[in-house]
Formats: C-alpha cells, sequence, structure tokens
C-alpha cells in the first residue's frame, strides 16, 4: 500500500503532537463511551484504588482525613457522570483521584520513614 504524501504528513504530526494534545484527542474519541467511564471509577475506585491506599495509610497519620477526602473524591467521580459533565473532565477527575490515592500514602510513608 502506498502512502499519500498527505497521509505521512498526517502521521508525522500525529507523532510529534505534544501529551496533552494526544490527551485531548482521547478524550474526544471516549465522548461515546459514556457508560464506560460510568462504570470504571464505580467499580475500580472502591474495589481496588481505595481499599488498598486506606489500608497503606492505616498505620500512618492523618488516617481520618485521609478516608474523609477519599470518599469525597468518589462520589464527585459518580456526581460528575451523573450530571454528564464532559468525557474530558470526567477521565482527568478520575486521573486525579487514583494518582492522590497513590501520592499521598507514599509521600506520607517517605515523610514518616525520613522523621524516623
Amino acid at each position: 500500500m502506498v502512502k499519500s504524501a498527505s497521509q505521512k504528513v498526517l502521521e508525522k504530526e500525529k507523532r510529534n503532537q505534544g501529551f496533552l494534545a494526544r490527551y485531548n484527542e482521547f478524550c474526544r474519541r471516549q465522548e461515546s463511551q459514556g457508560i464506560l467511564w460510568y462504570l470504571i471509577p464505580l467499580m475500580s475506585l472502591p474495589a481496588a484504588v481505595m481499599p488498598a491506599s486506606i489500608m497503606a495509610m492505616s498505620w500512618l497519620p492523618g488516617y481520618i482525613p485521609f478516608i474523609a477526602v477519599s470518599i469525597l473524591l468518589f462520589f464527585t467521580n459518580v456526581v460528575l457522570t451523573i450530571a454528564e459533565q464532559s468525557k474530558k473532565v470526567v477521565i482527568t477527575f478520575y486521573l486525579f483521584t487514583v494518582a492522590f490515592h497513590l501520592v499521598v500514602p507514599f509521600f506520607i510513608f517517605v515523610f514518616e520513614l525520613m522523621a524516623s
């Protein structure tokens, strides 16, 4: 199959796109996947992400405030989907929630190690 010059240019531009441009394109492609992006946060956060991070935090200071913020973030994810926000908002907030549940216990653990 021979590619035209315009196809080659488009492929080269696509490879040279920055992270944000690729992320925006991904979010645009997900607009038709409303139910999927409702189920991903609804199933993955309380089934895997939240229990693992809450268990990790149970031996560290700030356990109760972490649980409170964790629950607020979970329900915010659900409300964003029910309120039919754009998929970019839903996906971005979901990724923020997952990052919060990974980064906060890690940094508190490292802080506790250095304080000892």
